[in-house]
């Protein structure tokens, strides 16, 4: 895992680089878009307003009102989605970090592995936009197309509007294979999908009224709830199904 510190005369840090003369290069928020996308890419034009909103980033603007930013912009952004991609952290926590690594008081890591969580929250992002056929899912899974197809009739894949896949479906249908091999069949993955459902479930009832809520950024706010949420319930679940297999086996 990669940790990111601050040290005394550390030029790269990027809250050390916050405040940067007017004078830098500044560049527009597509090119920003198109410089954070490789690593981070569901992010949006949405989510950097977000943060702003937010107080987390302050880019300038000019006079028509146009938001420019500065190398050290980008650099601030990427600490912010690192943190929030690996260390999992609320926006409050990691705007508190930032003024602490502002004013120098603090060495930041972003990541630990003593730290991370049983469930990385990277498994909870929304999929990258994906066109995958049954046949481009097997290939990826490395199972016969028929496993494909008995998965998406019993209901553990479906595919979207357009009649596509996910990575996030290859990833299933590579879990399902292997749980193939410890006896695990349809009527089985059909229980853990119910029971996920009704996690979903739980975790939407405090989330959709986020995303429902008035003022602007109430739809990213609901996204980074339902994903932080999803996270803890899933870590639980897994701490749970163990402690019931400890008492099951005596």
């Amino acid at each position: 895992m990669t940790a990111l510190r601050r040290t005394a005369g550390d030029d790269a840090a990027p809250a050390a680089r916050a405040r940067t003369p007017k004078s830098a290069k500044t560049m527009s928020i597509g090119v920003v878009l198109d410089r954070l996308r490789a690593e981070f890419p569901d992010v949006t034009v949405s989510k950097i307003r977000f943060l702003e909103s937010e107080g987390l980033i302050t880019p300038q603007r000019t006079a028509s009102g146009y938001r420019r930013f500065t190398e050290s912009d980008v650099e601030r952004l990427r600490y912010i989605l690192v943190t929030q991609r690996d260390n999992y952290l609320p926006l409050k926590v990691i705007r508190e970090q930032l003024e602490a690594m502002d004013s120098g008081a603090v060495t930041a890591i972003l990541t630990s592995a003593e730290a991370a969580p049983l469930i990385s929250p990277e498994n909870f992002r929304a999929p990258v936009l994906t066109r995958l056929t049954a046949s481009d899912v097997a290939a990826q899974a490395g199972v016969e197309e028929a496993f494909v197809a008995d998965l998406a009739d019993g209901g553990i894949i479906r595919t979207d509007e357009s009649g596509f896949f996910t990575a996030d479906d290859v990833r299933i249908v590579h879990t399902a294979s292997a749980l193939g091999e410890f006896g695990f069949d349809i009527r089985h993955l059909k229980s853990l999908r119910t029971t996920a459902n009704r996690q979903a479930g739980l975790i939407g009832q405090v989330a959709a009224p986020v995303a429902k809520s008035k003022g602007e950024g109430a739809r990213q706010r609901a996204e980074e709830l339902s994903q932080q949420m999803t996270a803890l319930v899933v870590s639980l679940h897994a701490s749970l199904v163990k402690n019931a297999l400890r008492d099951e086996l005596g």
